[in-house]
């Protein structure tokens, strides 16, 4: 790694120094709305439920009424009327009366509690309560989940399957959401070959435009495919050109390190980027070159799939969910203890990826290349440079896929 190189965290300082913030919005069908960014605050508009309700099937009933009832002394009540959910009381309850009700039915005004079918004799015109109730026991009130004026989502909240649900419940059929950012996605080596094509000797299928671009979706974006460019500098500077025309941010893999044929920082030069940074002290893909044409970023990864992967996570996610419009765009991280060993000196700040069930983790042990075993994989441990080999039972730092 080059003296030039800077920490992680600054890496990502400097990513999102000059990461605009979005105003361009839409409105999406409730569903399309799924996983995308809200444009705005959105209130309750309704008292959910919007009336007082049955939680249960049985006999809506003033509790006064049922004062000192027993199995040797019953209450007895005058039926007046049956309430399916969706009916409407035709009358209040005057002493001695109730209401037969179904679950979700609204209680006619003087009932003040619910008593089951199965605590009764389930009479037709007049029924029989062998126990007394306190006042609003199986009682559902106007409100009791949602009141109006309640923040239901926030700006820059991404919408779950949880917030589509209350939506529903409120008569929201759309919302407005943040417009997707385009991510160019280039792919660069003339070992690459589509996977349409047989292998030939000395070459690889692309990976890497898959792995990314299902980050990029999964990070909120629209992914937007480069040719995949052979080592030459001129013909990738030019194609990063024509993507820079129509995408908001752009990802390479390959051509990153000191070799012969990587080109990615002369490419820099040749579109006239400014350089953010050469090279992040971390491992695995610490050969990172971060550019700026302004107003748009250009970052270029490790071609190894295993270290794209892992670089695209914590550096290139942020800058897609800030240009995506999330209001947080860093992981979140927590404490875990570690399953079984990792065998390995971090002489560098190391990132693997791992397996977190509950507070256990176990991580996996592919190597920069390899994506084989990150399949099972929710999370990244973060070991601090200079750390020996680790032991079960060790206590580790995780961020959260």
């Amino acid at each position: 790694m080059g003296q030039n190189s800077i920490p992680l965290d600054s890496a990502i300082e400097r990513l999102l120094e000059q990461t605009p913030v979005p105003g361009k919005h839409e409105t999406a069908p409730l569903l399309d709305a799924l996983g995308r960014i809200s444009f705005k605050n959105l209130d309750a508009l309704i008292n959910m439920p919007p009336f007082d309700s049955s939680p249960l099937d049985g006999f809506a009933i003033c509790h006064k009424d049922l004062a000192g009832a027993s199995r040797d002394k019953p209450a007895v009540l005058r039926v007046i009327e049956t309430l399916y959910a969706g009916d409407a009381p035709m009358k209040p309850l005057a002493k001695g009366e109730c209401a037969r009700v179904m679950t979700g039915a609204p209680l006619p005004s003087g009932a003040t509690c619910v008593v089951r079918y199965e605590d009764t004799d389930n009479g037709k015109d007049y029924v029989q309560v062998p126990l007394s109730l306190r006042e609003y026991q199986n009682y559902r009130f106007q409100g009791e989940d949602l009141r109006i004026g309640r923040r239901l989502l926030g700006k820059g909240e991404p919408i779950t399957a949880a917030h589509i649900g209350v939506l529903a419940s409120q008569g929201f059929t759309e919302a407005s959401v943040f417009m997707r950012p385009k991510v160019g996605i280039l792919s660069t080596g003339s070992e690459l070959i589509p996977g349409n094509q047989p292998l030939s000797p000395g070459k690889i299928y692309d990976s890497n435009r898959y792995v990314l671009g299902a980050r990029v979706a999964v990070s909120g974006g629209e992914p937007v495919f480069g040719p995949n460019a052979a080592d030459d500098a001129p013909a990738i500077a030019e194609t990063v050109e024509a993507l820079l025309k129509t995408c908001d941010f752009i990802v390479t893999t390959g051509g990153v390190s000191v070799g012969d044929r990587d080109y990615m920082p002369l490419v820099g030069e040749m579109i006239r980027a400014e350089q953010l940074f050469r090279g992040v002290r971390m491992k695995p893909g610490g050969w990172i070159t971060g550019l700026y044409k302004a107003p748009k970023i250009v970052l270029c990864l490790s071609g190894n799939p295993g270290a794209a992967a892992i670089s695209f996570d914590l550096l290139a996610g942020p800058v897609i969910r800030r240009l995506a419009g999330a209001s947080r765009v860093l992981p979140r991280r927590t404490r875990g203890v570690l399953e079984e060993p990792f065998p390995k000196t971090s002489d560098n700040r190391r990132f693997v990826y791992a397996r977190m069930e509950g507070e256990k983790v176990a991580p996996s042990f592919s190597g920069s290349g390899s994506l084989a075993t990150l399949t099972g994989c929710n999370c990244i441990l973060d070991i601090p440079g200079g750390t020996p080999p680790l032991s079960a039972g060790d206590s580790v730092e995780v961020i959260l896929l």
